[in-house]
């Protein structure tokens, strides 16, 4: 069965500090361990540090590219059989399949999402 992929908790911690504020049904305690709620719930109020929003990775990259109007790629190399990444302002990306260089090689779609969406939250909160 196919499921949700939901961020990491790091990451579910950068998108807080970022200003993520969609409602959400699981969210993180400050240990990283998960709970759901019944309703969806907001938890992005910087002073409430017991718990992240923990959406899912669909859901943190449409956020991305809503809030921010940044896009995170992700797209698999039949010569290398790996995922690779790329993310930029959505009016000047840049796609560049020739820029493959081990750190931005991973063995899942999933796993080059949350890289992706872990390297565009970094960005934008310069």
């Amino acid at each position: 069965m196919i499921e949700e992929q939901f961020v990491s908790f790091d990451t579910a911690q950068m998108l807080k500090e970022a200003g993520f504020d969609v409602p959400v049904y699981k969210h993180y305690t400050k240990t990283g361990a998960i709970w759901t709620s019944a309703m969806p719930e907001k938890h992005n109020d910087k002073m409430d540090y017991m718990c992240f929003p923990c959406p899912t990775q669909a859901l943190a990259a449409r956020w991305l590219r809503e809030a921010y109007h940044y896009a995170v790629c992700v797209w698999f190399s039949k010569d290398h059989e790996k995922w690779f990444y790329a993310h930029g302002n959505m009016d000047n990306i840049v796609f560049d399949t020739d820029y493959c260089i081990s750190e931005y090689i991973y063995d899942s779609y999933e796993e080059g999402l949350e890289a992706g969406l872990q390297e565009a939250v970094k960005l934008i909160k310069k």
